[in-house]
């Protein structure tokens, strides 16, 4: 196996690391909407309190707890934990104001739109593939705006409001990898910053809540599984490909929230909704076809900027 090999395996492996994270965030609503009744704050609040337990314990066991203070000293970590506040917010706002389906396909799929002004690290490839996607959501939107119950305006503007959020973490995390930054260490710290942002939610709300088993079966689901594993997988991706393809391959939680909410909640999507996941998945295809035949890796170095793909 040549070098040029080996590396667009590492690429190609980045991209699918994205697309596990990605997809595990793609329940977040699913299971929400399964679970009991609660304010969204705190359930905000709890998780980011929860996950950052469980991702400094996974930093102390796997003997990472001494590098902590340079994550910690670094503006990208807080760039990173204070919008995953926003989003947390924003985005399980937007599950209840606008529906699952809907809440979540705006706010991933205004997310790469963002990330390339944000970044503007963007090619021919990734314009095609992003502009297939998105007009994939805008059809999986339709689709669902055909149900009975349409999304309020409230939602849509959180949803817009996560997107933004969701740029902001995407390309700090970025720049966290072109610095060379432990994963799990920078994980770690930016969700402990997010959990003391978050607090104060806890002291004006109900959280009697997370004693119920249904409650702690819901915090425990999205702690572990939607924040530990989820965040680990994607900001490992994030050390191969730019924030700009890790935004686009995002729009696979669309996809799998939308199939979530079709099979387990009976939200409606339809003909069109089906035909607008099919371009998405096509837009997918494009973008990892893009990374596996460029030399797109993110470049580290004392300007710690990213190349742009050509």
């Amino acid at each position: 196996m040549t070098s040029s090999d080996t590396h667009a395996g590492s690429r190609v492996t980045s991209a699918a690391l994205v697309l596990s994270g990605a997809a595990l965030f793609g329940t977040i609503g699913t299971a929400q909407a399964l679970g009991p009744d609660v304010p969204t704050p705190q359930l905000a609040a709890v998780r980011l309190l929860l996950g950052a337990l469980l991702l400094m314990l996974a930093a102390v066991v796997t003997g990472l707890f001494s590098v902590l203070s340079t994550s910690l000293r670094q503006a990208p970590t807080w760039f990173a934990g204070i919008s995953q506040v926003a989003f947390n917010l924003c985005f399980l706002g937007a599950m209840t104001e606008a529906g699952v389906a809907v809440g979540t396909l705006v706010a991933i799929g205004a997310t790469p739109i963002l990330t390339g002004l944000f970044t503007r690290q963007v090619s021919w490839l990734w314009v095609l593939a992003t502009a297939v996607a998105v007009t994939g959501l805008v059809l999986l939107v339709v689709g669902q705006l055909a149900s009975a119950s349409p999304p309020s305006a409230v939602g849509i503007l959180l949803a817009f409001g996560a997107a933004a959020s969701y740029a902001t973490y995407i390309v700090s995390g970025n720049v966290a990898a072109a610095r060379n930054l432990d994963t799990q260490s920078y994980l770690a710290v930016a969700f402990s910053i997010s959990a003391l942002v978050a607090a104060p939610l806890l002291l004006c709300g109900d959280v009697s809540w997370v004693a119920s088993v249904d409650g702690a079966a819901l915090v425990i689901y999205l702690a572990v599984f939607a924040t530990l594993v989820a965040y680990s997988l994607f900001n490992r991706g994030l050390r191969g490909v730019h924030s700009s393809t890790a935004s686009t391959l995002a729009l696979i939680e669309p996809v799998v929230a939308a199939g979530l909410a079709y099979a387990l909640l009976g939200e409606t999507l339809g003909l069109t909704g089906l035909l607008g996941a099919v371009l998405i998945l096509l837009g997918l295809l494009l973008i990892v076809r893009s990374v596996a035949t460029t030399g797109q890796t993110v470049r580290r170095g004392p300007q710690q900027r990213e190349a742009v793909v050509r």
